[in-house]
């Protein structure tokens, strides 16, 4: 009896593993089911692990221990909103018609869909702490905040969090958006919303996640940062390697310059290689890094997946 029960799974799998649905409605549902089974097989844990170090800044390297308690919570929501079928097989429709004079962002905003998520509360005050940056302000009764790209300002927040339950500091958080759908978002949170980073001066800390592959001139923005921070002030800044630019809104979707150059190189290039690189060109504008570390960007799903992540490599910086 086990043996026939043995023979019955065997050929199920065969018979799975060629089927192909026939209609789109079918073919969402097989992709999910498939698609959800490969996301269970993976070992998160390798979305925070180095293989191997870059040799110049590998003395710097912070490892989180991930995915921690409130990773998976976000992990789990994503997973039960990707799941409510009419809610995103609407947001498919929508965005049939929507595409033809929005950008994405600008989709995701108005139909307020597709959160991100780097760090927890928890991992950022572990890794601002191995950082350095809640030395010598224990006297600072305020701070502000500025987030590049800020999106729904989700991530924002949760930075935000960290801050306030650290120490009981006033925390005024501005944001920069260049979707106006995002910026409505923002608006709604109680975020100061500019118009440009020159607006702020002084700055303690300048957040710019996954901003720079992806904006029109990452060298300017970098300049901009390191202009509107206090002389004692941080940056925070994180980067999806292997590096690919992409502007959103210009018609060549290309940037003035790239971040990394010359690019694209001569030769394929490993991670480490491309840290090297970006930590150089931190270093050309004047940062100093004191501390990276590794992390998913993670982003909500929709009827086909769960959730979706790239590795982002996150930096934190001092003038």
């Amino acid at each position: 009896m086990f043996s026939l029960t043995i023979v019955a799974l065997f050929i199920f799998s065969v018979i799975m593993s060629n089927y192909r649905p026939r209609g789109a409605i079918a073919k969402v549902f097989f992709d999910r089911i498939h698609n959800d089974d490969v996301i269970q097989q993976i070992d998160m844990t390798t979305w925070y692990t180095m293989g191997k170090l870059p040799r110049k800044y590998g003395s710097l390297y912070h490892h989180l221990n991930g995915p921690d308690e409130l990773t998976l919570e976000w992990l789990e929501r994503s997973k039960k909103t990707s799941g409510r079928f009419w809610l995103q097989l609407c947001h498919e429709v929508a965005k049939l018609f929507l595409n033809m004079f929005m950008t994405q962002t600008d989709i995701n905003g108005f139909l307020k869909r597709g959160s991100m998520f780097i760090l927890s509360e928890l991992q950022f005050d572990e890794f601002l702490t191995a950082g350095g940056f809640f030395q010598h302000r224990e006297r600072q009764s305020a701070l502000n905040v500025c987030d590049i790209g800020a999106g729904d300002g989700e991530v924002t927040l949760r930075l935000v969090r960290t801050l306030q339950q650290k120490r009981s500091w006033q925390v005024t958080t501005y944001a920069t958006e260049s979707s106006w759908t995002m910026r409505n978002r923002l608006n709604e949170k109680n975020f100061i919303v500019l118009e440009t980073l020159n607006q702020i001066h002084q700055a303690d800390l300048i957040v710019c996640f996954n901003v720079l592959d992806r904006c029109f001139d990452p060298h300017l923005m970098l300049s901009d940062i390191y202009e509107s921070l206090d002389q004692t002030g941080f940056a925070l800044i994180a980067l999806v390697l292997p590096y690919s630019h992409y502007v959103e809104k210009n018609s060549s979707h290309l940037p003035l310059r790239t971040l990394l150059e010359p690019w694209p190189p001569e030769k394929r290039l490993t991670v480490e290689e491309e840290l090297e690189m970006f930590f150089d060109v931190l270093q050309a504008v004047g940062f100093k890094i004191r501390a990276w570390t590794k992390a998913p960007y993670l982003c909500e799903g929709d009827l086909r997946q769960s959730f979706y992540w790239l590795t982002d490599y996150v930096v934190l910086c001092s003038k």
